[in-house]
């Protein structure tokens, strides 16, 4: 597709629609599943980066703060900030990891853990029937592994 206003690009007319069209599609599923995730967050009374901590904890158990931070690709002010909240309500415990003064671990409460059991399926039942409704298993497969390669 021709743009309105003339740029330099050195793409070819295909590769550059390509682009464009993987850009927005990728941003688009994106926005989708942080919707999804913030709808199923707000049914249990939490914000999206909230339930993503709570993910992360109840699929990899105890988490330095630096490494929660990276894997839930919040900011490290804002998961410093989310983990409080989370502390508040009794959900997360942090503790000094016994191998470092300065690294604090993070992990799930009981009450943590029962909000995990309950928030997880929904999220991944959500997640999945909307993937199952428009991809084969095939397809999601073959998805995955692109996606994979595209982000190593």
């Amino acid at each position: 597709m021709k743009n309105a206003v003339k740029t330099n690009s050195r793409l070819n007319e295909w590769d550059e629609d390509n682009c464009v069209d993987i850009f927005r599609n990728t941003t688009r599923a994106s926005h989708l599943l942080h919707q999804m995730a913030s709808d199923v967050a707000a049914s249990f009374g939490l914000h999206a980066a909230e339930m993503n901590v709570i993910d992360m904890l109840g699929k990899f158990g105890s988490i330095a703060m630096g490494e929660l931070s990276r894997r839930s690709f919040i900011s490290t002010s804002n998961t410093t900030s989310t983990v409080k909240k989370l502390e508040a309500a009794n959900l997360v415990q942090r503790v000094r990891s016994n191998k470092s003064d300065r690294e604090v671990l993070v992990s799930l409460t009981t009450k943590g853990k029962s909000l995990f059991r309950k928030c997880y399926p929904k999220i991944l039942a959500e997640a999945h029937t909307h993937m199952a409704e428009r991809l084969t298993r095939t397809e999601r497969t073959k998805l995955a592994a692109i996606l994979r390669k595209f982000m190593a």
